[in-house]
């Protein structure tokens, strides 16, 4: 289905028929477990959330708060990626409170930034992306396409209507800001 059809069905969304967010997310079932699966094998394999609870957990998620317009396809996925960054982070919270630490993240933005082996815990990732959202929208937007969703830049572009020059533009941005606020311990 392609994004102009998802975005046509996700307007009937904000116009109030929640039926039609079951049939966008039956719609793009395969590729929401695909981005929860690989969101799960970042975390510590002591994990007990498969793909099939991650994605159904963010629909519910997703469901409850149908009140929220979501004007199209990428608006749907920046939504979804931040209801599995929410969701984990509750099970680590949890985790964390019973055992006083959280789980890292392993490899994760470290393959994308190609810098030195960099551990990050899923809550840091949060916090790191909402800061980075305060400073610049796209370049948040571009962080979490590649490592939430793990999307190449030409799937970027068309997520983000941009040209796939663009998005490589961002990616270089939102990496260098990224690395500043690693190496000045901002976040």
């Amino acid at each position: 289905m392609s994004i102009g059809q998802i975005t046509l069905l996700l307007q009937q969304v904000s116009d109030g028929d929640k039926q039609v967010l079951n049939d966008v997310y039956q719609l793009m079932y395969t590729e929401i477990k695909s981005i929860a699966g690989y969101q799960l094998k970042h975390l510590n394999t002591g994990q007990t959330i498969t793909p099939t609870v991650l994605a159904h957990e963010c629909y519910l998620k997703m469901y409850q708060l149908a009140k929220v317009p979501i004007q199209d396809k990428r608006h749907f996925m920046n939504c979804l990626a931040k209801t599995m960054r929410m969701y984990l982070i509750d099970v680590l919270r949890a985790k964390s409170s019973q055992k006083r630490k959280g789980q890292e993240v392993h490899a994760g933005i470290t393959e994308y930034v190609g810098d030195e082996d960099v551990a990050f815990r899923l809550m840091e990732i949060d916090r790191l992306l909402d800061r980075i959202a305060e400073i610049d929208e796209n370049l948040a937007e571009v962080l979490q396409h590649k490592v939430i969703f793990n999307l190449t830049f030409s799937e970027m572009a068309e997520m983000m209507s941009l040209s796939e020059r663009q998005v490589m533009r961002l990616w270089k941005q939102a990496k260098a800001l990224l690395m500043a606020m690693l190496e000045t311990g901002e976040d």
